[in-house]
């Protein structure tokens, strides 16, 4: 997904009013529940809401709300990201890795209007861009929903979640949000506190946030990247961001054009752009062991090698993803341009939005978006509202409503770029007495973390205990600190005394090793892919199975086992042989008719199998 989600305050108090009174059965009906045509392990019911609560235009929603945990007791709201996720399908998901909500609460959540079962909105020629920036696309969205579009902002959807609260017939709810759900949450709470029990918060977003350029997220990225980077980057790095700026730099004058290689070994042609690295990082915001294999990626790639760089991309796009419509509505979350704050002012004709654009980001200071550019932030989110009919804003001046005095605990991941760590520091200020906790090593959706401590400081929240300031401790992400495979085979030392060709075929074989132990690391997305510059490599099991593996340019590496593989090396550039890999990196065996013996890095096998399966559940 893109850097920001929606963050407009939400409308005064008197709408909810105004809705009650138009709509006096809404508030006082009871909710039918029956089967979901899609979970066994909810009940479903609908509630019908105005689609404009001030009655202009016509029309109305029928809310799909879901039902999990116990039938009755106190009332917890989950609230979906986005905008555009389909609340049920993800509440589901997330509190089946909390059992203490599910045995404490009555679980509730809604597929917020436009999306899933509520009403869902289509945009199909959004839904075949996957970045969510194409202004065409997002034009033809517009076009599509029509007036509509003016009516899926946050303030509807809290009208939308007060409805549901007076037909559940319950006092006070306890608010869950991740992400765009935070803002969601917040506004709520703001506009009918009396109504809120406590609000749990991860990856919060900043409703009063006037920034079109969502800068905080840029600010971040030298500190992840110097957290993160393998042996504090001894030998890779002494500035890994200011590398990175380095190589957007290059590519911004020639983008590089490399080969990335399948789990067949097939070959496919990989276009790296500074659009392309800015995407990595934000998708390395789910899988932080991969951001820290970028400042080896970014090392060889600055020495002409983009072959490392080109795999991740390859690789990462698995995480880039919309899914079905019914799971995230793009066009949903297309309305980000009704209520995000945006680089031109209410009035400007769209022809002239490039133009001011432009004008206003070159007043900024320079490194502003580093170690990015400024072109960057405008081909991101401003490029998809850039033919967006234009949308009236409220005054500047108008006070947003007061932060409320509950019960708050706020989650932040220490490495999460859509929500980085000065934006819950800011809302926790202005909340009374919350309690933040950060983190360290994780990204966007704390509870999706395979460690238990936001989990555990849910469970400690709902309870009423005590909170650790640190409840999570930092832990190695398990990427080598190595530098990627030298493309060339005669740029290779010569090992020990051995013949020239014998002892780089060993250098050959060293790079290979390291190789492999990135690329079955906990950044692994797969069970199985293919190799730097050639072949493929495979979990079998527990075996790590190797076919024709190429990381340096004319030696290829066959071969399977666990903690003894059994490797052939051939190619046109190596002495040919067989070896033999035990554990502890021990190797020995016949190359080029010459035995050798040696110590060399070896891939961690039970690592990367334990690994498999943490990934895509977030």
């Amino acid at each position: 997904m893109v850097a920001s989600t929606a963050r407009k305050a939400v409308l005064p108090a008197l709408l909810a009013l105004t809705a009650l009174l138009a709509l006096p059965n809404i508030a006082s009906a009871a909710l039918n529940w029956g089967s979901c045509v899609d979970f066994r392990d909810a009940r479903c019911a609908s509630v019908t809401v105005p689609l404009d609560r001030a009655g202009v235009d016509p029309g109305t929603v029928d809310l799909r709300v879901g039902r999990a945990g116990k039938s009755t007791g106190p009332t917890l709201m989950y609230l979906s990201g986005g905008p555009g996720g389909a609340g049920l399908s993800e509440m589901l998901s997330v509190v089946s890795s909390l059992p203490e909500l599910q045995s404490h609460f009555r679980l509730i959540g809604y597929d917020q209007r436009g999306t899933g079962r509520s009403g869902l909105l289509r945009c199909p020629k959004l839904e075949k861009d996957p970045h969510l920036r194409s202004t065409s696309a997002g034009e033809d969205c517009a076009n599509r929903l029509g007036v509509a579009r003016k009516h899926y902002t946050t303030a509807d959807s809290v009208e939308d979640m007060e409805a549901i609260r007076a037909q559940l017939g319950v006092d006070k709810v306890t608010l869950f949000g991740i992400s765009y759900g935070t803002e969601l949450a917040i506004q709520y709470a703001r506009t009918y506190p009396q109504h809120v029990e406590r609000l749990i918060l991860d990856s919060v977003v900043d409703p009063d946030d006037p920034d079109p350029y969502f800068t905080s997220t840029f600010r971040a990225m030298a500190p992840t990247l110097r957290s993160l980077c393998p042996g504090h980057c001894a030998g890779i790095s002494t500035n890994p961001a200011g590398d990175l700026g380095q190589l957007v730099a290059q590519l911004r004058a020639t983008p590089m054009v490399q080969h990335a290689f399948d789990d067949h070994g097939r070959s496919h042609k990989v276009t790296i752009t500074a659009l392309d690295l800015f995407d990595l990082m934000l998708v390395t915001d789910y899988i932080p062991p991969l951001r820290a294999m970028l400042p080896i990626a970014v090392h060889s790639a600055l020495e002409g090698d983009g072959a490392l760089l080109a795999r991740m991309i390859r690789d990462s796009s698995a995480l880039d993803v919309l899914g079905s419509p019914r799971d995230f509505s793009t066009a949903r979350y297309a309305t980000v341009c009704e209520t995000e704050p945006m680089p031109w002012d209410p009035g400007t004709p769209i022809d002239a939005r490039p133009g001011v654009v432009q004008q206003r980001i070159s007043a900024l200071p320079a490194d502003t978006f580093a170690p990015f550019d400024p072109p960057i932030v405008v081909e991101d989110e401003i490029d998809l509202c850039l033919r967006w009919p234009d949308v009236p804003r409220p005054p500047s001046a108008a006070a947003p409503l007061p932060y409320p005095t509950v019960p708050t605990l706020i989650l932040q991941g220490g490495e999460d770029l859509r929500t980085p760590p000065e934006v819950s520091a800011r809302v926790a200020a202005r909340i009374p007495g919350s309690v933040r906790i950060v983190v360290p090593g994780t990204g966007h959706s704390t509870v999706s973390d395979p460690r238990t401590c936001s989990r555990e400081a849910i469970d400690r929240f709902i309870a009423g205990k005590s909170l650790p300031k640190s409840p999570c401790k930092r832990i190695p992400t398990g990427i080598p600190a190595v530098l990627g495979a030298p493309k060339s085979f005669d740029s290779l030392r010569v090992s020990g005394r051995l013949p020239r060709k014998i002892g780089r075929t060993v250098s050959a074989l060293g790079a290979t090793l390291d190789d492999l132990r990135l690329v079955v690391s906990p950044a692994a997305l797969a069970t199985s892919g293919g190799g730097l510059r050639g072949g493929s490599w495979a979990i079998d099991g527990n075996k790590l199975v190797l076919r024709h593996y190429e990381a340096v340019t004319g030696v290829t590496v066959s071969g399977s086992g666990n903690a003894r593989i059994t490797l052939r090396v051939s190619g046109s550039k190596a002495a040919s042989g067989e070896v033999t890999l035990r554990s502890g990196g021990r190797l020995s065996g016949t190359l080029g008719g010459r035995k050798i013996s040696l110590r060399l890095g070896a891939p961690n096998i039970a690592a990367a199998k334990a690994s498999q399966g943490l990934k895509l559940a977030r």
